[in-house]
């Protein structure tokens, strides 16, 4: 199981196939040579991660990234770069995930490099 968590971070971030919209569980356990099934059963039993909830946290994760380093950029527009299909998936993954939204974020960034 560990070897193919490795694997599994691998392809995703290699590929940044997180970046993809349309990203399915099959499309994913097929570059890795497994079932869907398997992968599910990978994400859930050793995770403890839905196959969205661990696509959602890569996204996240560069939104993160990007709003750190691209201050100019428009921050609906990193979501949509990074995956997600909609605004407001963005915004309600982000707050779920960090616990604060995107916006609150890129002002808590700014304020510390200001101080």
């Amino acid at each position: 199981a560990a070897a193919l968590t490795t694997k599994l971070d691998r392809i995703i971030s290699e590929g940044a196939l997180y970046k993809n919209p349309d990203l399915k569980l099959n499309d994913l356990a097929s570059k890795m040579g497994i079932s869907g099934h398997q992968l599910s059963q990978l994400l859930n039993d050793n995770l403890g991660k839905s196959f969205a909830a661990y696509i959602n946290e890569y996204r996240v994760n560069e939104a993160c990234q990007m709003i750190a380093k691209q201050k100019h950029i428009k921050l609906e527009a990193i979501g949509y770069e990074v995956g997600f299909n909609s605004k407001s998936t963005f915004y309600s993954t982000f707050k779920k995930h960090k616990n604060t939204t995107p916006t609150l974020y890129k002002e808590q960034l700014t304020a510390v490099a200001v101080s």
